[in-house]
């Protein structure tokens, strides 16, 4: 007896799929903000991106929307009256008062991930430089390096060079050198990339700026933005007011989330969802930001937020099906399953209709030889 062939049914080859799946661990170390990107709208300031970066395809992450406001006007125009305040007579005015006047560096808060700058990503050897302009006179910005998240600190003093110096900054493997830099208006700080692979320097912190991290950089007070209270101006209790509608450009699939405040960073508000494929995203806010309405567009890209990395970027040593390929695939195997069956109906149904065919000829066939054979006979008993 002849084997009898095995099809796999649609039930078996989805379980030959879940058998897959579960065989795949994809497990990354959880890391914070790579690139975001800052945009004025309005009275206020939206810095988006993803909440862990870089984002790779398959991993847990969230669209991050931290919304500021900057001081207002009028309290500006009071620091900026004080030093005539003070005038008495014909004594003449100082400027030692200057340093009071806010500046850009406080009006944003500057423990924000890339309120001040971001670097494209500098290669083994490559070097990404920083101008300190007056404006930052004053203030400590906190920076970090990805993907190792190094910290480091820049301590800008209120004193113009005389001459502009470059100020170096190696970036090592786990650390900077050194961690603290103290600068003066008109110098250029310098990252000097040592590490074997390329990195992004951005300001802003990896937490909050606490005393103890400060102390650990070796200064005696916190940093100029909780000093002046910019973490303050951050606008809370948005997210019911506030939704998110997020895009993969490339094949134009859309989903509107909600957003959540988180409870221990207020201002700043996320949508959890896995990018289930690489490429570059949209992000849309509409809903209204105070009784303001509020409809922006956000797309990742080299020079705003992250583009979606495909997996298997990180995999090693042995590179894994993502799990888009692998239902891809199993979806083409199925397709290809259901088309061989359909074929097979096709042709099991031609056999039958053939055999039926088949029959009836030789049923006719006989009873046209049995009809030729009688034919005969009384012909031939006639003559």
């Amino acid at each position: 007896m002849p084997a009898k062939r095995y099809l796999p049914t649609r039930i078996q080859s989805v379980a030959i799929l879940l058998t897959a799946v579960v065989g795949i661990l994809t497990v990354t170390p959880a890391s914070t903000a790579f690139a975001h990107e800052g945009r004025a709208v309005g009275s206020y300031i939206l810095v988006v991106g993803f909440l862990q970066e870089p984002a790779y395809e398959g991993q847990l992450n969230a669209v991050s929307l931290v919304v500021t406001k900057p001081p207002d006007e009028a309290a500006s125009q009071t620091q900026d009256e004080k030093p005539e305040d003070h005038h008495h007579g014909n004594q003449p005015a100082t400027d030692h008062h200057h340093a009071d006047t806010p500046s850009t560096a406080e009006a944003i808060d500057v423990t924000v991930h890339g309120a001040i700058f971001t670097s494209d990503q500098i290669g083994m050897d490559e070097e990404f430089e920083f101008d300190i302009t007056e404006e930052l006179g004053g203030t400590e910005i906190p920076y970090h390096v990805h993907p190792g998240d190094q910290e480091g600190i820049i301590v800008v003093s209120t004193k113009k060079a005389d001459h502009g110096h470059d100020q170096s900054i190696e970036i090592m493997d786990d650390h900077v050198v050194p961690d603290r830099l103290e600068v003066m208006i008109g110098d250029t700080v310098v990252w000097e990339n040592q590490e074997a692979h390329a990195a992004v320097v951005m300001s802003g912190t990896l937490s909050p700026v606490t005393t103890d991290m400060t102390a650990q950089m070796g200064g005696d007070t916190m940093s100029v933005a909780n000093e002046s209270g910019a973490t303050g101006d951050r606008v809370r209790g948005l997210a019911s007011n506030l939704q998110v509608e997020i895009s993969h450009l490339p094949t134009s699939v859309s989903r509107v989330l909600s957003l959540t405040e988180l409870v221990n960073d207020p201002g700043h508000y996320v949508a959890e969802f896995v990018p289930t494929a690489p490429g570059d995203y949209r992000v849309r806010f509409f809903g209204s930001i105070e009784g303001n309405a509020i409809d922006e567009t956000f797309d990742s890209g080299p020079d705003t937020y992250d583009t979606v990395i495909a997996s298997d970027a990180i995999q090693f040593p042995v590179v894994l099906e993502s799990n888009r390929e692998i239902q891809n695939a199993t979806r083409g195997a199925l397709d290809a399953v259901q088309d061989l069956e359909t074929d097979l109906e096709v042709t099991s149904s031609d056999a039958s209709n053939s055999m039926i065919i088949g029959i009836a000829g030789i049923v006719f066939g006989t009873i046209a030889i049995g009809i030729s054979v009688y034919a005969i006979t009384i012909a031939r008993r006639r003559n």
